[in-house]
């Protein structure tokens, strides 16, 4: 009569265990599939998508200089990254396929890294990089202030920032920045002159 009387009890039990397992469950697949939350940088670089691109002047690694000016009316995809930094290591066969099935004269790739130059040579030759790379150095906002890399950043045709995305990016990505649209909300003012 005892293991008669104390079945509801453990059928109770079971079914509360399953319930918390469950629940739990939940909320790991809930938080796996949510987006991660975003730093300050990664806020701060969001507060510039609209905003006209800051011009730079940076030198590539044969010693020309390169002004992002002087791009206006073709799509830049700036790639901030370093020899060192495994992401970017992974996303670089991306951008590589990416230089090799779209036009210069349509969308330029350029690859940042504070990294001195011969380290930057070494890299490249290496690992057969097809596009143009650079010394980020005295740069401006938001630029310098990009410390957590892989950061891509879009500039339109217009000379607009239209995305900025963190970590590695996949081709199929990188193929809609370079054939989208250009940005076509209300250019912003920069946000440290608001």
């Amino acid at each position: 009569a005892k293991s008669v009387g104390s079945a509801p009890g453990k059928l109770r039990l079971v079914v509360s265990l399953i319930g918390v397992v469950l629940a739990l469950l939940a909320f790991e697949v809930f938080h796996y599939f949510s987006a991660p939350p975003m730093d300050e940088e990664q806020k701060m670089l969001l507060t510039w998508v609209g905003v006209r691109a800051p011009d730079f002047t940076v030198t590539n690694l044969d010693g020309q200089p390169i002004h992002l000016a002087d791009l206006k009316g073709k799509r830049v995809i700036l790639n901030f990254w370093a020899t060192w930094c495994a992401p970017c290591q992974e996303e670089l066969p991306n951008y590589l396929k990416l230089r090799a099935e779209t036009a210069p004269a349509n969308v330029v790739v350029l690859g940042l890294d504070p990294e001195d130059v011969s380290t930057q040579k070494a890299f490249a030759q290496r690992a057969g990089i097809n596009y143009p790379l650079a010394v980020l150095k005295q740069v401006p906002s938001p630029y310098q202030d990009i410390a957590n890399i892989p950061v891509t950043l879009v500039i339109d045709r217009n000379g607009v920032i239209q995305h900025a995305v963190f970590g590695q990016q996949d081709l199929k990505t990188l193929e809609r920045f370079a054939s989208e649209p250009d940005y076509s909300g209300t250019v912003k003012s920069p946000p440290n002159s608001q």
